[in-house]
């Protein structure tokens, strides 16, 4: 019963490229994009996620660093930090994660996947704050943050608890990275993207979607521009071979976002557009929510 909703839930999602394999190995070279494969690296060959949030400039402590970009969070729930340079002219965006506590935080550490993990107590990501400065060692000069965690910020969360009753959507349970292409949405404005996501589990198989969230700075904040699914696979365990080997269903929808030169309120249009079949959603600028809109 199970996999015929899945199967329906798929059914109502963009189209997606789907295959079937006659057996776990034959995965592999069925997934089509490069997020699949690690994602299948990551869940069956215990592969290491890279370090999506690169680290601290060299010289700049983490109790320095979290001093300013989370001054409320207690230094001890601190799960992990990173920073990736951004732009030619020497700044950074840089990243803390922090658990509720000192068990959960060391709980995460022990793992060390190098992402900010679910909390398990809530089912969504831990804390995580964005801060974007200058280094010249030993100054760190600010320039701007996020003055609450992500996960109480984003917009994709926000219309998550909205549409809490279709399983498609739901609120990020960990962040993976940093995503650094050069999203000007504006000719003064560039944003930056960071990933994370969501996972279903089950027998024989599980669902893992991506998503994209853009932040700009606004005020010496940074502000949550636009959030949507960037990703989504699919894995579901189908009939049993003769020789105890298992059949696989597989199915994957990936997302591109271009910036188009047509604006709305001075902000590039923004298009999301499905690989599969180059179908796409236009979205603009709403001057009265300061976010994307479809």
């Amino acid at each position: 019963m199970k996999k015929y909703l899945l199967l329906v839930l798929l059914a109502s999602l963009s189209p997606a490229f789907a295959t079937t394999v006659q057996n776990l190995d034959s995965v592999p070279s069925a997934i089509q994009h490069p997020e699949g494969k690690q994602i299948f690296a990551e869940q069956m060959a215990g592969a290491t996620p890279a370090k999506g949030f690169g680290e601290l400039p060299q010289g700049l402590s983490e109790n320095q660093w979290i001093a300013w970009v989370a001054p409320n969070e207690d230094p001890g729930n601190l799960i992990l930090t990173g920073a990736k340079a951004w732009g030619k002219d020497g700044k950074y965006i840089g990243v803390a994660c922090f658990a509720d506590n000192q068990a959960d935080a060391g709980q995460a550490k022990k793992y060390a996947d190098n992402t900010c993990p679910e909390n398990y107590s809530n089912g969504r990501a831990n804390k995580l704050y964005l801060g974007i400065f200058s280094w010249q060692k030993p100054q760190l000069t600010p320039i701007a943050r996020s003055e609450k965690p992500l996960n109480q910020l984003s917009g994709w969360n926000k219309a998550a608890e909205k549409e809490s009753d279709d399983e498609s959507v739901r609120p990020l349970a960990y962040y993976t990275k940093l995503d650094l292409a050069p999203y000007r949405i504006a000719p003064d404005t560039l944003a930056f993207g960071v990933r994370g996501g969501y996972s279903d589990a089950y027998s024989g198989g599980g669902a893992f979607y991506e998503v994209l969230e853009l932040y700009a700075i606004k005020d010496n904040m940074i502000v949550n521009v636009y959030s949507d699914l960037v990703y989504q696979y699919t894995d579901i365990a189908g009939d049993w071979n003769k020789d105890g080997t298992r059949q696989h269903d597989i199915s994957e929808s990936k997302y591109i976002l271009k910036m188009r030169s047509a604006k709305t309120h001075g902000f590039y249009d923004l298009e999301r557009v499905n690989l599969q079949d180059k179908s796409s959603q236009i979205f603009h600028w709403s001057e009265s929510l300061q976010v994307y809109v479809p």
